[in-house]
């Protein structure tokens, strides 16, 4: 069972990362005992990738492929890397956001300082971009359960690649993974998708290809699913708002419309959700 030590970019908290927002919560991934762990396919094999971090600059990731031929491929390191490096945002650079926050919010620059900030995203843009779909006017116990099915009933217990999504159709995501309206906007979106080669079929995708208004003109997309797409392609210059958004606006910060909205995260220009997502897990941490 191969066994990599790797090195995340400073600063760099694996269990901030993991708690940043609800993804750890959707299937394939499980959060246990400091171990991030997922079924994957990385080249050709399928296994368990289990990854946990061991020192300030070190992360071990351990994969145990179901064919153990695939444990002695030389290129194996490069491929994990590729996968843990994705699913965790290593290629986010934080110091142009510390040298925001340092101005703006203290409790903001301190976490980033000790290792959040990053997202735990998927191991592609496809399930990131599936999943928000499956957050799209439902509860988020809705949305676990859907992301549940598709892992189970599309993707056999891996998370589905566009092509399986495609060729397992718009009714049975209806009838069997219970995405409800949701699964036409999943299919055509996704073909979408893969007709304009912005995404190859085993659902990766280039974020310049992938920008907002792109996103926009999908079937079934609007301003907040395109804003969390784009979040999760490190893309923080809007604030993606759903129903627990809005509630916290108006409930904590007091703001009524959107101008007001607007106006009270303008501060933090193209970090406007880091702003918002930071200062929310601060207000939490203060009230442990």
């Amino acid at each position: 069972m191969p066994s990599f030590h790797l090195t995340p970019p400073l600063p760099f908290d694996l269990d901030a990362v993991v708690r940043t927002h609800g993804w750890v919560e959707l299937a394939p991934w499980h959060w246990a005992g400091g171990v991030l762990a997922r079924r994957e396919r990385i080249g050709k094999a399928v296994g368990q990738l289990a990854v946990r971090q061991s020192a300030a600059d070190r992360v071990i990731a351990t994969w145990h492929p179901e064919d153990r031929t695939s444990a002695r491929d030389p290129a194996l390191r490069r491929a994990v890397h590729a996968v843990v490096g994705r699913a965790l945002s290593w290629d986010w650079d934080a110091a142009e956001f510390l040298a925001i926050a340092h101005a703006l919010d203290a409790r903001c620059h301190a976490l980033v300082a000790r290792g959040a900030g990053r997202l735990l995203r998927g191991t592609t843009f496809y399930e990131d971009f599936a999943k928000t779909v499956c957050t799209i006017n439902t509860t988020w116990a809705g949305t676990v359960a859907m992301s549940e099915r598709l892992v189970e009933r599309v993707g056999g217990g891996l998370f589905p690649t566009p092509v399986a999504v495609l060729g397992f159709g718009e009714a049975r995501l209806k009838a069997e993974c219970r995405l409800g309206f949701r699964a036409r906007t999943l299919t055509r979106a996704t073909a979408r998708l893969l007709a304009d080669g912005v995404l190859d079929p085993d659902g990766h995708g280039s974020a310049d290809a992938l920008g907002y208004d792109y996103l926009l003109s999908l079937f079934g997309i609007g301003p907040y699913a395109a804003a969390h797409c784009r979040v999760l392609l490190h893309d923080f210059s809007r604030l993606p708002v759903d129903s627990v958004v809005t509630a916290h606006v108006r409930d904590v910060l007091k703001l009524r419309g959107d101008k007001a909205v607007e106006r009270h995260f303008a501060r933090w220009g193209a970090y406007r959700f880091l702003g918002y997502r930071l200062r929310r897990i601060a207000d939490r941490l203060a009230a442990d």
